[in-house]
């Protein structure tokens, strides 16, 4: 059973909340990030497909195509779209 719990909000805080879909989930999940009982711990994981030591996590899916900025031996970034998938961390 879920129970109610206000937020109060400024005027930044409250258009950024409202560009989040189900606001709700993402505050519980946020909650739950902080509990070190929490066993279960998800993240985003992305990997250039061409660097595979190349690891980065996020919270949650980005919103814009990440890319490889992994230089090569001439100073040439590799800017390959990164590939990711949901982890458990």
């Amino acid at each position: 059973m879920k129970r109610h719990k206000m937020v109060n909000l400024c005027p930044t805080t409250f258009e950024l909340a409202s560009k989040i879909p189900n606001f709700s989930k993402w505050v519980r999940q946020a909650i739950l990030e902080t509990d070190d009982r929490n066993t279960f711990k998800q993240r985003y994981q992305m990997w250039c497909p061409k660097h595979p030591e190349l690891l980065m996590f996020r919270k949650t899916v980005p919103t814009w195509d990440p890319y490889c900025d992994i230089e090569d031996e001439k100073g040439r970034c590799c800017n390959t779209q990164l590939d990711g998938k949901w982890v458990q961390q």
